[in-house]
């Protein structure tokens, strides 16, 4: 049993249609038949009730449809395990990160640990923060760094706690923090988890208008294009403010609420120890 057979026959069992199988697996419709035919001899089954020229994925096929995908992931896991082997690497860990992170503190990390650990392939995965517990929990992920806590039973270590920032164009630095508030919209992020605590101080103030964006990059983006100001932890705005790409303020009134970071794991392994070093080391 040839493995490009099973592969033609998940995208035909998905697709149910042997000529979109085809465009999928960019080979030809006389080819997805023979690749089907050849499985069927295989098993001694028909895996297709064919109607005309559709067809149907049957009981028998879609019993075999879990085998096969099973078969494959074994299977390319297997040749992913080898090619890292070749490469050098001795072990594998996947690292779920929320994007506030990975656009600021992220690159620093993996240079540093790439440095100390060059036999450990790191493979990072893009998660909401609110995402990243449950899939270090579910075992998707060996390390979580993210923005929030979990429920679920986790060890946890807090690497930072920072101050906010009020950031601005640079174009209106030379206004002063409380007249960009009073006259400036403020651009929020909803599901950062210091926000309640912002809009509880903004109460103070007689007015301010507000326009949600839930993604950090694009609130960074648009204050650098002058359409509004924002709050967001030192260590994103850091790099821009130095470029003096954007102007900051530290705030008095804000100066209690701060933003967390935390290293999340199921499992304490000497992986994760090595990993938590040179975040602290990174986060000082």
């Amino acid at each position: 049993m040839e493995t490009e057979w099973l592969r033609t026959f998940i995208v035909a069992a998905q697709t149910e249609n042997f000529r979109e199988a085809a465009e999928k697996r960019f080979i030809t419709q006389s080819t997805v038949t023979k690749h089907i035919q050849h499985l069927e001899r295989a098993l001694h089954t028909a895996l297709f009730d064919r109607q005309g020229k559709q067809v149907l994925l049957n009981r028998s096929g879609a019993y075999f449809y879990q085998q096969a995908q099973t078969m494959l992931t074994t299977l390319d896991e297997g040749l992913q395990n080898m090619e890292s082997f070749v490469q050098g690497y001795t072990a594998k860990l996947t690292i779920g990160v929320a994007p506030q992170i990975a656009n600021s503190t992220l690159p620093a990390i993996m240079k540093e640990f790439q440095r100390r650990q060059p036999t450990i392939q790191v493979v990072i995965e893009l998660l909401k923060s609110n995402e990243i517990g449950e899939a270090v929990y579910t075992g998707a992920v060996d390390i979580g760094l993210s923005k929030l806590t979990s429920t679920r039973e986790l060890q946890a270590v807090t690497l930072a706690q920072e101050p906010l920032h009020l950031i601005a164009p640079i174009a209106k630095k030379e206004r002063d923090a409380l007249t960009l508030l009073q006259q400036e919209t403020l651009l929020t992020h909803e599901y950062a988890p210091y926000w309640q605590e912002v809009q509880q101080v903004l109460q103070q103030f007689s007015s301010y208008q507000t326009m949600h964006i839930n993604q950090t990059e694009v609130i960074k983006n648009f204050v650098k294009h002058g359409l509004g100001i924002a709050f967001l932890p030192k260590s994103v705005v850091e790099a821009d403010y130095q470029q003096h790409l954007l102007q900051r303020y530290a705030v008095k009134e804000f100066a209690h609420i701060q933003s967390n970071t935390y290293m999340l794991t199921k499992y304490i392994s000497a992986d994760f120890e090595a990993f938590l070093e040179v975040c602290e080391a990174v986060y000082v």
